[in-house]
């Protein structure tokens, strides 16, 4: 009987075995197959990059558009095909983890799970909400024969970083919303898309919408965790909100703010499009000529001479982290300029991914705002050159925003006084307190202002997706968003039958460009920064001659170590195990923004008691549930 038992044992092993084994021959076969589709992409994005650099040729011809169309349909179809193969692969019956996070990860999908009918539309529909951005809607005045209309961004967002009349924000305010809403046409196409985003949940067999949206986070109620961090932060938020507050008052009295109020959503609308711009209306915390932030414009020009230059010194930080070293065949044959007409106002650098090669089209502008994004440029060229070295489907970041958090470590370094002394820009290792702390000051209004904007972005669209928000509430469900984590509101009464989400909602309602991907890369960069500088023992807290804001770890062999060993596993692991490496910790945090800002924190609680100022806000119930 023993024997017999036995038998059954060793048989039921062997069954389990020989499944077990065919599982992972299977997996291994369909991986195989998804690998020379997914070569196919990469050759038409070589194509791509060769006829974007090809000399006598127009950048922004039809046959550029046609490839890039190639690339979505061909990457579609691999998507599709292959999320369906492995829905049906049994998770449980593979022994090698890279085979089970390859399954985990591409068996599900977001917009891609839809069926191509479906899918079709929803890039129509995205197509038409991108337009709600970019396209020319809005009249200048009355009527649009003089000098035509206006695209939201870049040309009224551009008008109104440089306006010193309220009048002025408020009719752009209204006219833009106005124009996109008119027969409902913004709201009617975020109904629409909703729609799908929920259908594409439940392919995912997701019976909460929201798990599709957060997908590659893989973590349980994800958006209170992102909430507990923007608690975590409000009491600086609230510091410096009521400090701008105090300031909209003298520069624009007919805002009619009150000293206890919320920031008119045109106000603010200004503050995030000022944080680049030198002549803001509010002012920064010292004033007068000694206290301005040094220009390195002049010599940036004298030292680094040439964008080419610049390129070569952001590629020099990785290396002295002994991380890659790019080649001379990548600067020869991988590395090419825009022209000044591709590049426009906002003149961001392009990586291209065709292994085994990456690719770079750079911006041709000199200044100290392209000094520090191609920093983050080349932090991406790293990032493609150890994860193409993984299979296809785990060789790109654990979570999105995640390769941006990275990037941004390496943007607050190289924009340190401490940094551009060792570039030879700038002449001492520090600024003075008071320069310090106006950069500081800078930095705040173009950090601290956009995070809660990215929250309540996502959250709005979380709601909506999982039931929360009925149509009928749209927009005061909005408007009680702003004013619970932002202390935002409407200029004037608004009614729910409106539609008021600004231009960068709309932006983040494509997966691949998402709020909660923006929110995740300012946070965890800090984080991230956080920790290389406590490594580099160049942040010393206490320390004033090593503040965090000042921390350069550039050389640092164990900082970058650290990125190495991040960068290597691409998604072959969760994301938290990931940062874990970096951080010592599995949950995001605020402490890394509330260390870096201490300095501004201290002052904007000192300054504010001295102009009698009380942080927070008491919005008034400017949208009626009628």
């Amino acid at each position: 009987m023993r024997l017999l038992l036995l038998g059954v044992v060793l048989l039921l092993v062997l069954t389990a075995f020989a499944d077990s084994s065919a599982t992972a021959n299977h997996t291994k076969q369909i991986l195989k197959w998804a690998t020379d589709r997914i070569h196919r992409v990469w050759d038409i994005n070589r194509k791509i990059f060769v006829q974007l650099t090809a000399k006598g040729k127009s950048p922004l011809g039809g046959t550029v558009v046609s490839s890039k169309q190639e690339v979505e349909a061909e990457t579609y179809r691999l998507y599709y095909e292959l999320a369906a193969n492995l829905s049906v692969v049994p998770v449980a019956e593979l022994d090698d983890p890279l085979q089970r996070r390859f399954v985990q990860r591409m068996s599900k999908l977001q917009l891609q799970g839809l069926r191509p009918k479906d899918y079709e539309q929803a890039k129509d529909l995205l197509r038409q909400i991108h337009n709600f951005v970019s396209g020319s809607m809005v009249c200048a005045h009355e009527e649009c024969s003089g000098s035509g209309a206006l695209a939201m961004y870049p040309q009224i967002f551009n008008k109104n970083m440089h306006t010193k009349q309220y009048e002025e924000l408020l009719r752009n305010w209204k006219s833009w919303r106005r124009a996109v809403n008119e027969k409902d046409v913004a709201k009617s196409t975020f109904i629409d898309y909703v729609r799908l985003l929920r259908m594409a949940a439940t392919y995912n067999g997701h019976v909460t919408p929201s798990r599709t949206w957060y997908l590659n986070y893989d973590t349980e109620n994800f958006q209170a965790e992102l909430e507990a961090v923007v608690w975590e932060i409000m009491p600086l938020y609230r510091e410096l909100h009521a400090y701008l507050r105090h300031e909209v008052q003298a520069a624009y009295p007919k805002a009619e703010t009150k000293s206890d109020g919320a920031i008119s959503a045109p106000i603010m609308d200004q503050i995030l499009s000022q944080d680049w711009y030198p002549h803001q209306f509010f002012r920064t915390p010292h004033h007068g000529k000694q206290h301005q932030l040094p220009s390195v414009h002049r010599r940036l020009e004298q030292v680094l001479v040439t964008p080419v230059k610049i390129n070569h010194k952001a590629a020099e930080f990785f290396e002295s982290l002994g991380l890659i070293k790019l080649p001379s065949t990548f600067y020869d044959r991988f590395s090419r300029r825009m022209s000044e007409e591709e590049a426009g106002g906002d003149c961001k650098s392009q990586v291209y991914y065709f292994p085994p090669d990456v690719a770079l089209r750079y911006c041709p502008k000199l200044d100290y705002k392209k000094l520090m994004q191609v920093h983050g440029t080349m932090a991406e060229i790293q990032y493609y050159q150890y994860k193409m070295r993984l299979p296809f489907g785990l060789d790109t970041e654990p979570c999105p925003g995640f390769g941006a958090a990275i990037a941004e470590t390496v943007i607050l370094a190289s924009g340190t006084a401490r940094h551009l002394e060792h570039l030879h820009i700038l002449l001492n290792k520090s600024l003075t307190e008071e320069q310090s702390l106006n950069r500081l000051f800078r930095m705040g209004v173009h950090t601290l202002i956009a995070v809660p904007q990215y929250f309540i972005n996502d959250k709005f669209l979380v709601d909506v997706m999982d039931g929360r928000i009925g149509v009928k509430d749209y927009n005061c469900a909005y408007w009680d968003l702003q004013d619970k984590f932002a202390g935002v509101q409407p200029p004037s009464s608004r009614l729910n039958k409106d539609f008021d989400p600004d231009f960068k909602f709309y932006r983040g309602l494509n997966p691949e460009t998402s709020n909660t991907k923006k929110f995740l890369a300012e946070i965890l960069g800090f984080q991230f920064y956080r920790s290389f500088c406590l490594t580099s023992n160049q942040y010393k807290p206490g320390d004033p001659e090593f503040p965090l804001h000042n921390c350069d770890f550039y050389g640092n062999q164990e900082a970058g170590k650290k990125i190495h060993d991040m960068m290597e596993l691409g998604a072959t692991r969760h994301w938290r195990d990931v940062m874990e490496i970096a951080t010592g910790e599995r949950k995001l945090s605020g402490r890394g923004i509330l260390e870096y800002f201490a300095p501004l924190f201290t002052w904007l609680k000192e300054r504010n008691k001295q102009l009698d100022i009380e942080p927070g806000w008491d919005a008034d119930e400017l949208c009626r549930r009628d």
